[in-house]
C-alpha cells in the first residue's frame, strides 16, 4: 500500500471515529476527500475566485506551520506577507497548472471557533483559476487542498497517536508502581508468617523457660528457708 492509500485509509479510519476531528472529510466510491468550495473571495490582489476547505480542530498557527513546509513541493520561494496576512509562494512549479510556466499562490488562513480555513488562488498570470474556463487546472487546485487536508488529518492523527502513547505509557506506570506494590504486600506477608512461626517458636521455648524458671525460684525458696531456719538456730 503506498502513501496516498495509507492516508485515504487513516482518513476513512478518522471518519468513522466520533472522538476524531475532521477536515470535511467525505467518501467517494470508497475514498478520501475534502469538500472543496469555490466563490470570490477579498484578498491583497482584490476580490478574486478562490478555492477554499475548512479544517476543524485546527488552529491557524498550527495550519500555517504545515503550509509553510508542504509548499515546498512546489519549488517556489513562499513568505508569509505580515502586512496583507497571506501567504504567496512565487514562481511556483505545477505542470498540471501552468505546464513549463510558473504560477503565483496566494492562500490565507483564517479561524472561527475550533475551525480554521485556508482560501486559495491561483494566479496564472492574471486570470485565476476557477471551475468553469480552467476546469482541469481547477481539479489540480483542489487536489492541492484535499491533500493538504490530509496532511492535517494526518498530523492530527499523528499527534493523537502521541497522546494515547503517553497516556498509555502512563497507566503502565501505573499498572507497574500496583505490580511493585502487590510484590511488596506479598513479601511483607511472607515475612509476617515467618514471624507467626517463629514467634509460635518462641511461645513455646518461653513457657518451658517459665517453667524452669519457676523450678528454680521454688529450688531457691527451699534454699532460703533452710538458711533462715539456720540463722534462727543462733537466736
Amino acid at each position: 500500500m503506498n502513501l496516498k492509500n495509507l492516508l485515504i485509509a487513516a482518513a476513512i479510519t478518522l471518519l468513522a471515529d466520533p472522538s476524531v476531528s475532521h477536515a470535511q472529510l467525505t467518501t467517494k466510491g470508497g475514498a478520501a476527500f475534502a469538500t472543496v468550495r469555490e466563490g470570490e473571495r477579498v484578498m491583497s490582489q482584490g476580490s478574486k475566485n478562490a478555492l477554499t476547505v475548512d479544517l476543524p480542530k485546527t488552529t491557524v498557527k498550527e495550519a500555517e506551520k504545515l503550509w509553510k513546509d508542504y509548499a515546498k513541493q512546489f519549488k517556489g520561494d513562499t513568505k508569509k506577507d505580515k502586512k496583507t496576512d497571506e501567504w504567496l509562494t512565487d514562481n511556483a512549479m505545477i505542470a498540471a497548472i501552468g505546464g513549463a510556466n510558473t504560477i503565483d499562490m496566494y492562500t490565507k488562513f483564517s479561524e472561527s471557533g475550533d475551525i480554521a480555513t485556508v482560501g486559495l488562488w491561483i494566479d496564472l498570470g492574471g486570470a485565476y483559476v476557477d471551475s468553469k474556463a480552467f476546469a482541469d487546472k481547477y481539479a489540480e487546485g483542489e487536489k492541492i487542498l484535499q491533500n493538504f487536508a490530509l496532511l492535517v488529518v494526518r498530523e492530527q492523527t499523528k499527534k493523537q497517536l502521541g497522546d494515547q502513547q503517553d497516556d498509555l505509557k502512563k497507566m503502565e506506570k501505573a499498572e507497574k508502581k500496583l505490580e511493585d506494590k502487590n510484590t511488596d504486600l506479598v513479601k511483607d506477608i511472607e515475612n509476617w508468617k515467618k514471624k507467626i512461626i517463629q514467634a509460635e517458636a518462641d511461645i513455646q521455648t518461653n513457657l518451658k523457660q517459665q517453667e524452669e524458671q519457676k523450678a528454680k525460684i521454688e529450688s531457691q525458696k527451699k534454699l532460703v528457708d533452710e538458711i533462715s531456719k539456720k540463722l534462727n538456730t543462733f537466736n
